[in-house]
């Protein structure tokens, strides 16, 4: 879906003559700004500490749930449902934690909105500033996601962004 409407959308810039296009590479932007590095290492970091976590409590989910399937036998009715209680228990508070981290809404999600965001606006402002003094009416971000067949250098304002930014 996205490549058709890239290509109307150069198609009906080809119709225009008048207007010139340009593009910037952020990753190799964001690949030369230490903020960037710093933000990532900060973000991987956390990462880590929580998948430890989130590792230990699921390994004390299978440690609970092996000692009960050893004991079983021995254990009565009663013992026996406290114990698979027990194990539901820790097995969704370990899924909780997770989530609690890792998922859609999750500290993660969070931490990387505040650490990166205001990079990314960054760049985009700068890419906007450098395109308006170069007097270009467009300038778009290629990606490796964003199909891009074949490029002109000439247009590319990777650099300029880069000089801008100090790097």
């Amino acid at each position: 879906m996205k490549r058709i409407i890239l290509g109307l959308l150069v198609l009906s810039f080809n119709a225009s003559i008048a207007q010139s296009l340009a593009y910037i590479e952020t990753d190799k932007i964001v690949e030369k700004m230490p903020e960037y590095e710093l933000a990532t290492n900060e973000i991987d970091s956390l990462v880590n500490v929580w998948r430890t976590e989130v590792d230990k409590k699921f390994a004390t989910v299978e440690d609970l749930y092996q000692e009960y399937v050893k004991a079983e036998l021995l254990l009565t009715n009663e013992i026996k449902k406290e114990k698979q209680e027990e194990i539901i228990e820790a097995e969704k508070v370990a899924k909780e934690y997770r989530e609690q981290k890792f998922g859609r809404e999750g500290e993660l999600s969070k931490i990387e909105e505040s650490k990166l965001k205001p990079i990314r606006e960054k760049i985009l402002e700068t890419a906007a500033k450098v395109g308006k003094d170069k007097n270009y009416d467009y300038v778009f971000e290629k990606t490796t996601e964003s199909g891009w067949i074949y490029t002109n250098p000439d247009h590319d304002l990777t650099g300029a962004v880069l000089s801008e930014l100090g790097l």
